[in-house]
């Protein structure tokens, strides 16, 4: 089972599927904390147990199927601990690298381990659901998802930041837009959208500018300018919607103020100009 059903197995025996998150230790006792995608549990163990000396073998990330019988404590992460009545390693890991070190260089350079940490897990659920909220969007508006082709001929967002690519025995570059595909499909399906890559070979090294990153489009025939920009807005407040609805604790745990999202879906978002934009961006400056 998954750790998040724990809460519903006061007094069963259950079996968990996981990772060794952290563990403490003492001459008597052995506290394993496990995760899995879903969460954390407190497993504990005593020396005059036959898998005793099998949990001190353990150590951070190796992968095990634990059983035990939940009792509720408020102590541990869940809220819940497990009495352990039996361990099976499945692996026994090497040392874990990510220590006192957690410097971005670092964390960059062991990412595949990095991105098992609870503050990687929970930003990657939070996505899932915000592209997820974009597809249910659209097509609960009767849009149709068009995919463009990722390799191009030309450009469409200006030669300067292409992404060349050698294919075959022509010149071809990864897409900036799905825009010239689009504009051409809205005669065939008339409202169309997609959620797919983008590389821009932007040299500026700013949060502003990224290589590679994904976006959502949308064209639709017969639309005017003020309805294409209701799109835009109707969609940011359907995603912030789906993320309240899903990870209110995910974004507590972050360390994100909610009520800013929450004011979003009470108010209605303003329209303003290019021109009043870039006067709002140069005051902050």
């Amino acid at each position: 089972m998954n750790i998040d059903k724990i809460p519903k197995s006061a007094g069963k025996e259950i079996e968990i599927k996981g990772w060794v998150w952290r563990k403490r230790e003492s001459k008597n006792v052995i506290f394993i904390l496990l995760r899995d995608s879903h969460g954390i549990a407190q497993f504990v163990v005593k020396d005059d147990q036959p898998f005793f000396e099998d949990a001190q073998k353990l150590t951070i990330e190796s992968s095990v199927i634990m059983k035990g019988i939940v009792h509720e404590d408020k102590r541990s992460p869940t809220g819940y601990e497990i009495k352990t009545t039996g361990i099976g390693i499945v692996q026994i890991a090497e040392r874990y690298p990510i220590t006192k070190d957690q410097s971005t260089e670092f964390l960059l350079d062991v990412r595949h381990l990095w991105i098992r940490s609870r503050k990687l897990t929970t930003i990657m659920k939070i996505r899932s659901t915000v592209v997820g909220a974009m597809h249910e969007f659209f097509r609960e508006r009767g849009y149709i998802e068009f995919d463009p082709p990722i390799f191009t001929p030309n450009a469409c967002e200006g030669g300067s930041t292409l992404f060349e690519v050698k294919y075959f025995d022509k010149k071809m570059y990864l897409t900036q837009s799905w825009q010239l595909y689009a504009e051409a499909a809205i005669f065939a399906l008339e409202k169309i959208y997609d959620v797919a890559p983008t590389f821009r070979a932007e040299k500026s090294k700013t949060s502003r500018h990224l290589a590679e990153f994904w976006m959502a489009e949308m064209e639709a025939a017969w639309m005017k300018l003020d309805e294409v920009i209701q799109v835009a807005k109707d969609e940011i407040k359907f995603i912030i919607k789906k993320v309240l609805e899903k990870h209110r604790k995910d974004l507590e745990f972050l360390g994100r103020d909610i009520s800013k999202l929450e004011v979003c879906l009470e108010k209605e978002f303003p329209t303003i100009t290019y021109s009043e934009a870039s006067f709002l961006k140069k005051r902050r400056e």
